[in-house]
């Protein structure tokens, strides 16, 4: 525990900090705290009052700050990397260009706030490289109070802010990208031109916001009512709606576990797992069975499906942008009318299914991609002997010349 700015022993923080509780109580003897360009590592500052502070450029890193009154202080360009704020007062706290890498902001009074992006201070504030590193693990601010707050411009990516009340703020042009907004109260907000990829907005609500040219990319929007919205130019072609809570995942093994009985059973027992509609972005589904499963309309962008069995499986108008199908068996599968751009099908086997009968000649079963998008696809590996393609132009994806010698293309391919 130690102060590291030379010019100020721990003795001499405590003094300042008496004055400056004189000061917010206009009693004789006080002063203003500056401590701009402080540097503090590891120090416990629990319940200290620090309201209107002067804190610029100020180094505050791994401490404990946890219940601090820091309502009005002035912390531009300030580090606080991996400190704990929890259950803080810092209504109407300058944090402009702050670097909040794994700051912990849990159940704090954030309103009026000021989080925009500014000029970062290099001397005991936050550098270039720090901001970059920032990027890993962003601020949580699980339930904290943000109504209000000034965030527009500001870039919090990877943050935690499920739960948060974020009522009025202003976070236009901000960039959350990344960032859990799950259960967040986004009434009257300002999200102009927010970008907002990879985020999750899981059940947020959203009435009366402002959604003007959002980037809602790869942005999971499930159970957000957006007609409570103002939505202007902005694309949400590529949004999720992926119900991956506990509760889902369990109807979605069963679901696979049913099928898996429904297989070895011939029909018998159990029951064909069919996809319509169904948005699986995202899920971890390496090496599940789902042998002549149905994928109907589903959305698969980047769904983990490595080393899967998907023999006879149909996608029709699906999308598997970037899903990731490598090693996985897809003998006599059919990918009809499909978005397969960025999709790894390297060392997947793509041949003949063949079925065997007693008493009689065996069923054969052909690979078929018909139709389909398959822009930067990677067949590299692919076993492909028998895969009928038709109006595909695999000029367009990365293959091998083996997979395209095997490949049996049709009159209209």
């Amino acid at each position: 525990m130690a102060v590291n700015n030379p010019s100020m022993q721990l003795e001499e923080l405590w003094a300042v900090l008496a004055a400056h509780q004189l000061w917010l109580s206009n009693e004789k003897g006080g002063r203003r705290a500056d401590l701009s360009k402080l540097q503090l590592d590891g120090v416990s500052l629990r319940g200290v009052n620090l309201t209107r502070a002067k804190l610029v450029g100020a180094k505050i890193v791994n401490c404990d700050l946890a219940g601090a009154q820091l309502e009005g202080a002035d912390l531009y360009g300030a580090n606080l990397t991996g400190t704990n704020l929890k259950y803080t007062n810092c209504q109407q706290i300058d944090l402009r260009g702050a670097l909040l890498k794994g700051s912990d902001f849990t159940e704090a009074q954030l309103s009026g706030a000021d989080l925009r992006s500014g000029n970062l201070l290099t001397d005991g504030g936050a550098s270039g490289k720090e901001l970059d590193d920032a990027f890993e693990e962003g601020p949580r601010l699980h339930r904290a109070n943000l109504e209000g707050a000034r965030l527009s411009g500001a870039i919090i990516r990877k943050a935690d802010l499920s739960g948060a009340s974020m009522r009025q703020a202003k976070l236009d042009g901000a960039d959350l990208s990344g960032t859990q907004l799950k259960n967040v109260d986004l009434t009257g907000a300002d999200l102009s031109r927010c970008d907002l990829t990879g985020a999750r907005l899981d059940h947020a609500i959203v009435k009366g916001a402002k959604l003007d040219q959002v980037n809602f990319k790869g942005t999971n929007l499930i159970g957000v009512d957006l007609t409570a919205a103002a939505v202007n130019k902005s694309d949400m072609s590529e949004s999720l709606r992926v119900d991956d809570s506990p509760e889902a995942m369990d109807r979605l093994q069963a679901l696979i576990a049913s099928h898996k009985i429904w297989v070895e059973t011939g029909g018998v027992q159990g029951a064909r797992a069919e996809f319509t509609d169904a948005d699986l972005s995202g899920l971890d589904l390496i090496g599940c069975r789902l042998v002549g499963a149905v994928f109907k309309k589903a959305r698969l962008r980047g769904t983990k499906l490595r080393g899967a069995a998907l023999n006879l499986a149909t996608f029709s108008h699906s999308d598997l942008t970037e899903c990731d199908l490598s090693e996985a068996e897809l003998r006599g599968t059919r990918f009809e009318e499909s978005i397969l751009e960025r999709a790894s099908f390297v060392g997947a086997d793509l041949s003949i299914e063949s079925i065997r009968r007693r008493g009689a000649d065996p069923i054969v079963y052909q690979t078929t991609i018909a139709d389909c998008a398959v822009k930067k696809a990677d067949f590299t590996g692919a076993k492909s002997e028998g895969v009928i393609a038709r109006n595909i132009d695999f000029s367009r994806a990365v293959t091998d010349k083996t997979f395209l010698d095997l490949l049996t293309v049709t009159a209209e391919g």
